[in-house]
């Protein structure tokens, strides 16, 4: 395997295929990529808060018997609707977005014809992102309710502090912690191993149209016949991955300065009209992540292309040299 080649046709394939960009940019502005998080603290400088009769500050009582609950209720399941809905659209736009990737860097190769956005779309929006998603749920949900199980298991020789003697006691904290290394080192080498087969994995079930746990078997010989060269790839992968982490470093600082300033100066004006934060807030905060979040996510989703890309092109040679040595084909 050239890994050497294959890296460059990616870099080709993704700069010359605009609409997979697109699908890039969804897929990281869905979190598939990586995300950012933003935390905004809030001040009060209106003297809110008065001085008691000794000089201590006072606070205002909240008049609990004045609220209204049952708008209060009403909103918190408005919120809790539109935060479930939200939810929702995100994964589908995440899950469409990632096999549009993965199908059209395959049909490209394939069939050498450009990408139309609107092929994309009919790529994504498929039974074979719907598979994807069940894909993510067979391995998630078991290993997550495992590692909940062997944690708690690993903390019950902390009862024998019930049995009042201290040295019972210390024994079983001495117990669980070395139980919770062992626990957590399994499973990280568990996400290591995973993060060596899930790229052809998903590949399996969007390209080869299989079920999560024929993929899964499928996945596993493919890794193993190709041990070398899916290794070397998957590490030079995560070395530019590191790289590009680096690189990022100064080209978030420069957007997220230009979002200040884009969003800072309409809620300075927006301050000196209306003398509170409040309108401010109202007027830099939006502009200030209408500019930050895309434009992050642009770039983000431009590497998640290229990384998608290496990867499918990298399951297409492995299929071409060991495909011989997998199972009869299993939807």
């Amino acid at each position: 395997m050239n890994h050497g080649k294959i890296l460059s046709r990616a870099w080709t394939l993704m700069w010359n295929s605009r609409a997979l960009w697109l699908f890039g940019f969804l897929f990281a502005l869905a979190g598939g990529g990586g995300g950012f998080r933003f935390t905004q603290g809030t001040g009060n400088t209106s003297g809110g808060t008065g001085r008691g009769p000794n000089g201590s500050p006072t606070f205002p009582r909240i008049p609990f018997s004045q609220i209204n609950w049952n708008t209060v209720i009403s909103i918190a399941i408005a919120v809790l609707i539109a935060l479930l809905v939200l939810g929702v659209l995100v994964t589908i736009v995440r899950y469409l977005a990632e096999t549009a990737l993965m199908a059209g860097a395959d049909e490209i190769e394939t069939t050498g014809a450009a990408l139309s956005v609107r092929r994309g779309f009919r790529l994504g929006w498929s039974r074979q992102a719907w598979r994807l998603f069940l894909t993510d749920l067979v391995i998630d949900l078991p290993i997550l309710f495992g590692a909940l199980v062997l944690l708690a298991a690993g903390a019950l020789p902390l009862l024998l502090w019930f049995s009042r003697q201290l040295p019972l006691g210390i024994l079983g904290t001495v117990i669980t912690v070395g139980l919770e290394l062992l626990v957590i080192l399994g499973l990280l080498t568990l996400g290591l191993i995973l993060s060596v087969v899930m790229p052809y994995l998903r590949r399996r079930v969007v390209l080869d149209k299989q079920g999560p746990l024929a993929a899964l078997r499928q996945s596993a010989r493919l890794v193993r016949a190709s041990l070398v060269d899916t290794g070397l790839m998957w590490l030079l992968l995560a070395g530019i991955r590191i790289v590009w982490s680096l690189v990022m470093i100064p080209v978030v600082i420069v957007l997220f300065v230009l979002a200040g300033i884009v969003g800072g100066v309409p809620a300075g004006v927006a301050y000196l009209v209306s003398h509170t934060w409040v309108w401010a807030a109202v007027v830099g905060v939006p502009l200030f992540l209408l500019i930050l979040i895309p434009s992050t996510a642009f770039v983000s989703g431009l590497f998640e292309t290229y990384v998608s890309t290496s990867w499918t092109l990298t399951y297409r040679e492995a299929i071409s040299k060991f495909g011989d040595q997998l199972a009869p084909h299993a939807a």
